[in-house]
């Protein structure tokens, strides 16, 4: 046979393998993954808060692929330690994108990492999708590739306000003295600086105390503001951190309305720290714990908790029901995305979203220029009678108050300018 003739052969042969390759990647879909990125705490000081929220996460995931994932993806999350330090987080979010080529990454509660892991996004273009962690910075100015998971502390303080200003039945707080507990990592520092501006707007004298990530004792902060006679205070912390804030009220006599940000907002202190605290502690979310869910698909997510194994104490808290609705938030851009499942798919597909019932929270959207999906808070107590919180009103009935400060002119809503 001639050189000329084994040259031919050999080039038909390579196209038959060729087609033969094509034909069959596109004959099983099924075997692709979709790869996503997770970076969070799972040693670190609020280990507590997060855990339930990653395993809200992934029961939501592992529901959908033992359906058949997303049009027969299945989608694999690949998850990251960042021990709650904002150098460990930068390391491992530069590791998923260099090393795992993940086009998104989700959770990023390390609040104070923000500043270095945001300008690495852009570079990159990978979408970050935070579930807890959501400072200014993220939003304002507007970033392309970030996406927030959930509701920020400036709509957080907003109906915090409101609500004790309804619970005083008061339209200012001249001539009162009021208290202002955070920890001491770039959240606390925001709900900080939120709370102190529309305290201060309504007359009040404020009182700061700045508590440590990792709180065994309170005693020190909360005998200053006894000494400092506050009449309310404002607390942002995590949920270890306040059962350890509550015992030193409990134990020095503080006896004031506690109101709280989401962190610490859950049944498991009203269960562990002591009533003498709990019967003046209240707080705000932008979530729904699953006993309290109305609708099959907020139903589905207790249901599937408790058959994938999870404790009932962390089905029940707030953080789980934040991982789940995260969850359904990447499956419908995944969906949105039709097969695109590259950082750009993924990012346009989060912005397709619009009107998300999640069953867990109020409605979510997203759009090209509104990258906040989660803007509705509402008060919560706790009934002692019923072992479980309680909702003030609708999320509707709290909108009014939002004034949106963390969104960027021209997003959101907000006028530009």
């Amino acid at each position: 046979m001639t050189k000329r003739k084994l040259t031919a052969l050999s080039a038909v042969a390579a196209a038959l393998i060729a087609l033969a390759v094509t034909a069959a990647a596109q004959s099983r879909p099924s075997a692709g993954t979709i790869d996503i990125g997770w970076v969070g705490d799972k040693s670190g000081p609020v280990v507590s808060s997060v855990q339930p929220q990653r395993e809200g996460l992934e029961a939501y995931i592992r529901m959908v692929n033992s359906s058949g994932g997303v049009d027969g993806h299945q989608i694999n999350l690949i998850e990251k330690d960042d021990q709650y330090n904002p150098t460990t987080e930068l390391s491992v979010v530069k590791s998923l994108i260099s090393d795992n080529h993940v086009p998104m990454i989700m959770g990023l509660s390390t609040s104070s990492g923000w500043g270095s892991v945001i300008p690495l996004f852009n570079q990159t273009k990978t979408v970050a999708y935070a579930i807890s962690a959501n400072v200014k910075q993220m939003t304002y100015p507007f970033q392309p590739w970030v996406f927030e998971g959930n509701c920020n502390l400036s709509d957080q303080g907003d109906v915090a306000v409101a609500y004790e200003l309804a619970h005083l039945k008061k339209k200012n707080l001249n001539g009162q003295t009021v208290g202002v507990a955070a920890i001491q990592v770039a959240s606390g520092q925001e709900w900080t600086d939120v709370l102190d501006s529309r305290l201060q707007k309504l007359g009040a004298t404020v009182v700061n105390e700045t508590l440590p990530a990792s709180l065994l004792s309170a005693d020190v902060q909360v005998g200053d503001l006894l000494a400092k006679h506050v009449s309310v205070l404002f607390f942002h912390h995590s949920l270890s951190g306040a059962i350890s804030f509550l015992n030193s009220v409990a134990k020095l006599g503080l006896q004031v309305p506690i109101i709280s940000s989401y962190g610490p907002l859950q049944d498991s202190v009203y269960t562990t720290a002591p009533y003498d605290a709990t019967k003046y502690y209240l707080g705000v979310n932008c979530l729904t714990p699953t006993y309290l869910a109305t609708t099959a698909v907020g139903k589905a997510a207790a249901t599937y908790g408790k058959k994938y194994g999870i404790a009932d104490s962390e089905i029940r808290q707030f953080f789980y029901a934040g991982g789940w609705v995260s969850g359904q938030v990447l499956v419908q851009a995944l969906k949105n995305a039709h097969g695109d499942y590259s950082s750009n798919g993924i990012k346009r597909g989060l912005e397709a979203i619009k009107n998300l019932q999640t069953g867990l929270s109020g409605a979510i959207s997203f759009g090209p220029k509104c990258h906040i999906g989660l803007a509705q808070v509402r008060p919560y107590t706790y009934s002692w009678k019923n072992h479980a919180l309680s909702p003030v009103g609708s999320y509707a009935q709290w909108a009014k108050y939002i004034t949106h400060g963390y969104a960027a002119p021209g997003t959101c809503g907000v006028p530009r300018g």
